[in-house]
Formats: C-alpha cells, structure tokens, sequence
C-alpha cells in the first residue's frame, strides 16, 4: 500500500474512532449511574429519581468534556504542547550534550531523506522507560519526543530505528488520527487519570520531580473510588488505542526496516526495552491517553495491550532471527566502538545511475529508503561547521536563509541588504551578507536541506511576530533584484507554508474530486509547463485544463491554488503531483530547479518528496 492510499486509510479511520468514542462514553455514564445510585440509596434510604440519573449523567459528560477541553487546549497552542505537557524539554540544535547532538543529527538525516521539515525534538526528561512518538497535524508540523531512558539506553543503530519507526507515522498519516484519538481518550481516561493522580500523590508515593510527598488517606481513598469508576474508561480506551495502534505499529516496523536498511536496529531497540528496569513505562499521568502514539506500550504488563507484543514486533521485523539472539546480545557488554574511516573527498551532487521515470518519481513520495539516508548523512557530514553553528538559533536560521537568495552580483546584492536596512534589520543583513558567499560555494543540492534545518528553529524560537517579520524580509530580498526565479519561488512557498498563516490550517478533506479545481489544477500546472518549456505538451499531459499565460502567474494566485489543493482527497493528489512531475520531464531537459519545485508544490499539498533528483540520468540533470 502506497502513500496517498495510507493517507486514505488514516482519514477514513477517523469515522470508526467516533463511532467507538460514542460507545465508550456511553459505557461510563452507564457504570457511573450503575456505582453510583446504589450508593446513594443505600446511604438516603430513599429511592433513585429521574432528576438523580440526569444528575449523574450530566456530571460524567462535563467531566469528560473537561478532560478533551483539557488536552484541546493545550494542542491549539502548538504541537509542542504535547510534549510539554508531558514535562518534556526541547533540545536545541546547538546543544552540547554528546547523546543529544547524536538524536539531532539522526532526526535530521531522516528528515532530509523523507523530504520533510526536521522536526522539533523534545525529550522526557523524568521517563526513564525507553519509548517516543510522534504528534502533529500535518507531515510538516509534527515534532518527535523521545524519553531519556531512550536517549541513555539506546545505541545510534537503534535509536535511528526508533525514529525511522516514528517518520513511518507522520508519512503515513497516522500523526493526524492520532490527535483526533489523544483528544477523545483524553476525556474517556479523566476519571481514571484523576484518581490515580490522587492516589500516588496523597498516599505518600509522591509524583514531583523534587519527589515531594503528601500523606491524606481520605483524599487518596477518593482517588481510589474515583479510579475504581475511570477503570471503565481506561478498559475503553485501552480497546480503541490496540484497535488504532497494532497494524499501524506492523507497519510502522516495516517501514523502519525499510528506511534504515537495518532490522538488527530496531530489534536490538525492542529488546532493550524488553531489558530494560523500567521497561517501555511513562509514569507521566497523561500518558493513559497517548498510549496509542507510543513506540512501545505505557506498559509491558496489560491485559488490553494497545501494541503487539515485542517478541510478535521482533519476529516480523526479522523473522531468520530468534526475539532470544537479541535478548542474549544485549545482556553481553557492548564491545568497544571502531573509528569511522576518514572520507576524504567530499561528494558531489549525487552521481545518478538511472533515468527516474514519472511512476518511479511518485513512488518515492512519503517512502524514503536507504539509499536517501546516505545520500542525507553524505550533506550533513559536510556541513561547514559556521553554518550548521548559525543553524543553532533562530537568528542565524533566518540568516542562512536569506543567504540562499541573495545574489552574487554586487548591485543586485546591494539592492538586496539595502532592501532588508529599510524594515529594520541591519543586523540580519550583515549576518545574511557575511553567510551568503559561503552557501554559494555549496552544492546546489544543498538549498532544500539548509531549508529543512532552519525550520524547526524558525518554529519553535520565533512568535507569529517573528515569522510575519521574517517572512516579510525573505521576500523584500526576493523582490528587490527585480526578478523572481525558480529556486527562490521554492523556497518561499516552503517557507510559507510551514511558518505563515496556512501552517495552522486543519489538513482535513474538503474537495473530493479534482473537478472541483480546475482552475487551480490548470494554474499549478501553467507554471510548471512554462518552467519545463513544455507549454506545446500541456493539453497531453492535462487534457481538459487551459494553460495560463505566463504574465498572470502572480504568487499570490499561484499560493492560493496550492492553498485549496491542499484540502483535495489523498486519492486524488496522486495523479495530480504526477501530471506536475510529467510536465518538468516532458522535455528530457530536468533541471535541479524544477526538480526543487516539484518538491515545493508536493510539500504543500502534505505529500513530501525525498531528494529524488539522486537517481536521475546525469545527461538531464542542469543546474
């Protein structure tokens, strides 16, 4: 199953999880009026009535709704929020903890190689369990949280397989479903989560950090009984999450092997967990309600399991190797690590070894492989050390990227920094001045991941303030040489569309049917048929869409299109992107640009493109 049909199936698994949500909730309010009138009877002698069970009833459903408005909430604000509120800690790019550059360099290399935005990494600080996920609402707006026994415990091998594991989840869609499933469960486990809060906490036991204990048996008695009665929601919500998580957790295991090349990875991560003191456990009282977006369960011991069992996981992952190899070679000391030979040249553009045909350029998208992996570790490793420093906080991010755009002639370049000196930004311009020779000596191949790089700092680190700014000064450097390429073009929409307005849009389904776009389709595909000089093969490639003239491709159109493209079907998006990637190979001419943007319209529409332009023919390749 492809891409934009593992899209489909996370969408239309939304209507199930309704369905299921509605009998849960109908469930507790039942218990609570089972448990609770019984008592009440008992105690007043007198008999239930009608206003007693709407009573009852009414209070559940507000408790319910508190803990889904609870978690809402919390989201509104940002995907980060998850993280945060499960007392997590961003790891910024500059940091100087050896296991924590290791996880930003791993996370990087996947992002480059699936095509994405790297995202933001948080860690657990407090867990000591060996686990992740991954949460956003879009393929480009997610972040990847891991705890600190994964961080600790994990070898590079390893810890690589959990995160290819957790990019399979935002490629395949199931970040999104995952969201929608976190805010339902949220409110089905409040009881539950409320109780046992009560429970710890005033029996002594203690929840803080500081590890700070309060000792009052009537209050954790309460939280009992409040458990007691949640205990239906958990049961609930431990039945939706295995229906949610156990294939996608198979699948998410393929695909890890896939990536990655390396299923001795991902088994070794499985039976270190299996090892493990703490296990997969994240004591966190939210976790009830994330269970389904972990990489391993909240627990190892359950009845309602929401992943398949790590013995089950390891077997398929690779099944000519007993679940007991791994275990018996993660007992053994570790053996000392071997130096990484020195490589010498640094590599050029990809050297291709095939002409990359149109089906062959779909089927890349949301499934990067273990060739992409190197080819990003290949750019990463030769990095200049001054920009992947000025990557490290948002103020050189926005440098680097304005260094992309501006030009290497002296009066353009000054029209350019004169341009960035009238909104205010002197500084951005000396420092985007003093970068800027030193992106030109780069490959081109390098502009989309620098891209990658500097947007989960420009996320995090800047307000809605700050990116407006920002953007407005990108583009005040775009406009003030007079002329508007491609590769800039491609890099603004990207820019645009993970830091502008649209990056908060819902990325729900709207249009059904590309009928309903003609005219954004036919836009779309004007400016790629002008950029490929392709325009005698347009009515081929798209019959039934009118090609635009050249003259009325404004970028404020030319965003609106990709705007409500955005909201088509998966199904529908396929042939789409495949008439856009027939139109810039139409003339056996394809060029790194139009390559760039291809990949900038596939981002917009939520279906990222691994740097496919490794296997093209070198004979079509032209910068």
């Amino acid at each position: 199953m492809g891409f934009f049909e593992q899209q489909d199936r996370a969408r239309r698994a939304t209507a199930r999880l309704f369905v299921l949500y509605t009998i849960a909730v109908a469930l507790i309010v039942a218990c609570a009026n089972l448990i609770v009138v019984p008592v009440y009877v008992l105690l007043s002698g007198e008999l239930a009535s009608t206003a007693l069970y709407a009573t009852i009833s009414i209070t559940t459903l507000v408790i319910i709704a508190l803990g889904s408005v609870e978690i809402m909430t919390r989201l509104s604000i940002g995907e980060g929020d998850i993280a945060l509120m499960l007392a997590g800690r961003r790891v910024g790019r500059s940091s100087g903890i050896d296991a924590e550059r290791r996880l930003i360099n791993v996370v990087d290399e996947m992002a480059i190689a699936s095509g994405l935005a790297a995202p933001p990494v948080y860690v657990l600080n407090r867990e000591e369990g060996i686990n992740a996920f991954a949460a956003g609402r879009s393929p480009n707006q997610a972040i990847v949280v891991v705890t600190k026994g994964a961080l600790e415990r994990l070898s590079r091998d390893e810890l690589q397989a959990v995160i290819a594991h957790e990019f399979s989840h935002i490629l395949n869609g199931d970040i999104r479903l995952n969201l929608r499933a976190a805010c339902a469960l949220q409110g089905i486990v409040f009881l539950s989560a409320i109780g046992r809060f009560m429970m710890q906490y005033y029996s002594g036991y203690g929840v803080s950090e500081e590890r700070n204990s309060f000792l009052h048996p009537p209050f954790a008695l309460v939280g009992a009984g409040l458990f007691a009665l949640g205990s239906v929601g958990l049961v609930a919500a431990r039945l939706i999450q295995s229906g949610i998580a156990r294939e996608r957790e198979f699948l998410a295991d393929a695909c890890a092997v896939q990536y990655t090349r390396n299923a001795d990875g991902l088994c070794g991560a499985l039976a270190r967990i299996k090892l493990n003191p703490a296990g997969s456990q994240v004591r966190n009282w939210h976790a009830d309600s994330l269970a389904h977006m972990l990489f391993a369960p909240n627990t190892l011991r359950s009845w309602f399991s929401t992943h398949p069992s790590i013995e089950t996981r390891m077997r398929r992952a690779n099944p000519h190797l007993s679940p007991l190899f791994y275990f018996e070679k993660q007992r053994k000391p570790e053996p000392a690590a071997k130096p990484k030979p020195e490589i010498k040249e640094v590599p050029k553009t990809i050297v291709p070894t095939k002409l990359t045909a149109v089906a062959a350029l779909i089927a890349t998208i949301g499934q990067p492989t273990g060739a992409t992996l190197e080819y990003a570790a290949g750019l990463l490793a030769y990095l200049p050390t001054s920009i992947r420093e000025a990557l490290g906080d948002a103020a050189g991010a926005q440098a680097v990227m304005i260094g992309c755009v501006i030009d290497a002639e002296a009066t353009a370049r000054g029209r350019q920094l004169r341009a960035l000196e009238a909104l205010g930004r002197q500084e951005l311009a000396r420092k985007s001045e003093v970068l800027a020779p030193l992106i030109a000596q780069l490959d081109r191949a390098y502009r989309l991941a620098l891209l990658a790089l500097a947007l989960p700092v420009l996320r995090t680190e800047l307000d809605g303030a700050g990116r407006g700014a920002f953007l407005a000064a990108m583009r005040a450097a775009i406009e003030a040489d007079s002329r508007l390429t491609l590769g800039e073009f491609a890099l603004d929409t990207i820019l645009d569309w993970n830091l502008g307005p649209k990056a908060k849009r819902a990325g729900g389904v709207r249009f059904k049917s590309r009928d309903e776009l003609k005219e954004e389709c036919g836009l779309i595909l004007s400016l790629l048929a002008h950029a490929g000089n392709s325009e005698a093969l347009f009515a081929k490639i798209a019959p039934g869409l009118s090609l635009s003239p050249k003259e009325s491709l404004q970028l404020a159109k030319v965003a609106g299109a990709l705007e409500r493209l955005s909201q088509l079907a998966p199904l529908e998006k396929e042939p789409f992107i495949a008439a856009c990637a027939g139109l810039i190979a139409a003339d056996g001419n394809v060029r790194l640009v139009e390559h760039e943007l291809l990949r900038a319209i596939a981002a917009a529409l939520d279906c990222p493109m691994p740097p496919s332009v490794a296997m093209l023919d070198p004979r079509l390749l032209r910068r």
